[in-house]
């Protein structure tokens, strides 16, 4: 087994923790981290109600045949930097532990610092029982090798309380070749990309709310109309590195299709969000060509600079007054920081914000396995251990104290709300992203605007024939048998996609047919032949028809 885990791991560090991120591009984990601000890294979806016993009550019935007599001293190990008042919580925790689990804790933490070379010499060797998973850390290539328990009959006997308050969707997102390796948390976190726009703007000049391709049109026509000056849209080629998009802008077409994914899928390839597997055609379709039309009037009515292709992104043209809207990679945490950066400019501007998948009802939160605990293989009492998994999560004083320190010292609950009292042990300071519990998750102040947006996008994602069940990025493409062609193929993006969806070409239809002539003479065929068979497999396993 170590064999393999070593491949996987040397892979891992090598390509610094290549993952599946949103939208579909291949991301880093430093992209993750950075994209959330480390401490709001994506989290895995809705689960189903915990159950109705407490788990005080609860854990002798389920301790029944798992012998406690002894106790038992676990390492668990997370990411990031320990919080200066680790010594203190960690007592704290491991007094209430020996109570109820007759286990204890050490909590060890990665450090931001060569993390992923890290976590790869943690889990050779296999020094640590519980562990932090996810997929911007290879946690489907580590399954499959081997780094990880199986934990399917465990969550049977040992923590049935925890299997019941995951639920089944969530589990089998985190399952590799049909066995559960990972237990994701509870709270769902949706990172839905979409508009974010100037309301104070729409509303001083009575315009539509942008939530069509038409709509967001007539607003930015409206502002330019009443104030010319203004500038409209910063768009430029960064959010748009994978193998999906070359320009920003088209972002919004996002509005027109209810695609399984941000963008469509990989080499111009499309499935729509309820039947994932009909994979289509979208590049070579007539819907292309009028699409590519759309950008060329955008681009022409001077929605975005002539220089775009060459423009760095400016991240903070936003705050700052030089854009109106902004289309791509946003995500309702960026909201939120938006609304605070307007409000403390004090120039009485507004930000609002429109998921694309409010209008196509393609809506899902963040994957499974994006947050969550494995049990490392080669541990000495994984049944203990899953016993204090099942207690972290489903025991709400438990919880908490990992979650926020101790009560009185490190925070405080005033109306519902969390307050910090002290800088030792701030918001789940022991970077435990990955134990959060949508029923017990104590709200910071900027949380509270933050589930508006949440209770919002359940409320559709509950209607959809997946329910809140990201069916994309568990998605993990092998390119080894064709990495020139897809090198290629990314190479005639740059040069002959971007500058169409870019709006910047004379005649629409000669450029498509260029891109499309190039496109293929790079060897897109053989990526997309490669890519369908992977994708209709992964459909396949885990239901997706």
């Amino acid at each position: 087994m170590k064999k393999k885990v070593l491949s996987v791991l040397l892979s891992m560090t090598m390509l610094a923790g290549i993952v599946t991120g949103c939208g579909g591009a291949a991301q880093t984990a430093a992209d993750q981290l950075d994209a959330q601000g480390v401490e709001e890294i994506p989290v895995a979806e809705e689960t189903a109600p915990a159950a109705e016993a407490s788990t005080e009550e609860a854990a002798p019935a389920e301790a029944e045949g798992l012998d406690l007599s002894q106790q038992v001293d676990l390492v668990f190990y997370v990411m990031g930097d320990a919080p200066q008042d680790e010594e203190l919580v960690e007592a704290a925790l491991n007094e209430k532990l020996l109570e109820k689990c007759n286990a204890t804790v050490d909590m060890q933490f990665s450090t931001w610092t060569d993390f992923q070379q890290k976590y790869a010499n943690e889990i050779t060797a296999q020094s640590a029982d519980l562990i932090y998973i996810a997929n911007w850390l290879n946690y489907g290539q580590l399954a499959s090798s081997g780094a990880f328990e199986e934990l399917d009959e465990m969550l049977d006997t040992v923590a049935p309380e925890l299997k019941a308050m995951v639920g089944d969707a969530n589990l089998n997102m985190c399952s590799v070749g049909g066995k559960i390796y990972a237990i994701p948390n509870t709270w769902p976190e949706y990172v839905c990309n979409g508009v974010k726009y100037r309301e104070d703007l729409r509303a001083k000049y009575d315009l539509p709310v942008p939530d069509s391709i038409e709509n967001l049109e007539a607003y930015l026509l409206g502002i330019k109309e009443n104030d010319p000056s203004q500038g409209l849209l910063t768009v430029t080629t960064e959010e748009s590195q994978g193998l999906k998009t070359g320009f920003d802008a088209a972002w919004v077409l996002n509005f027109k299709y209810n695609w399984v994914a941000n963008n469509g899928l990989d080499y111009g390839l499309a499935a729509n969000y309820d039947s994932p597997s009909d994979v289509y055609d979208y590049w070579f379709s007539d819907d292309f060509v009028e699409d590519m039309k759309i950008m060329k009037k955008w681009a022409d009515l001077g929605f975005w600079s002539k220089s775009a292709l060459s423009d760095t992104n400016n991240s903070d043209a936003y705050s700052n007054g030089l854009c109106v809207a902004e289309v791509a990679g946003q995500n309702p945490n960026k909201q939120i920081t938006a609304i605070q950066e307007l409000e403390e400019g004090g120039e009485g501007w507004e930000s609002e914000y429109i998921a694309y998948g409010e209008v196509t009802k393609a809506i899902y939160p963040g994957h499974a396995t994006q947050n969550g605990t494995a049990i490392v293989n080669g541990c000495k009492n994984p049944e203990r251990a899953m016993l204090v998994l099942q207690a972290f999560l489903c025991d709400e004083e438990l919880n908490h104290l990992i979650s926020y320190g101790i009560k009185g010292t490190h925070y405080d609950v005033v109306d519902g709300i969390y307050e910090n009292l002290s800088d030792t042990f701030p918001y789940e300071g022991f970077n435990t992203w990955n134990l959060r519990n949508g029923d017990t998750k104590l709200p910071q102040k900027t949380d509270v605007k933050l589930q508006e947006y949440f209770d919002k996008y359940d409320a559709i994602a509950k209607t959809t024939k997946f329910p809140n069940v990201n069916i994309y990025d568990g998605f993990a493409e092998n390119y080894e048998d064709y990495t020139a062609e897809r090198q290629a193929v990314s190479n005639v993006m740059r040069t002959y996609l971007a500058p169409l969806q870019a709006g910047l070409v004379d005649d629409v239809d000669a450029a498509v047919e260029e891109f499309r002539t190039k496109v293929k003479d790079a060897g897109l065929d053989t990526c997309r032949e490669g890519f369908e068979k992977q994708w209709a497999a992964y459909c396949d396993a885990y239901g997706y028809k």
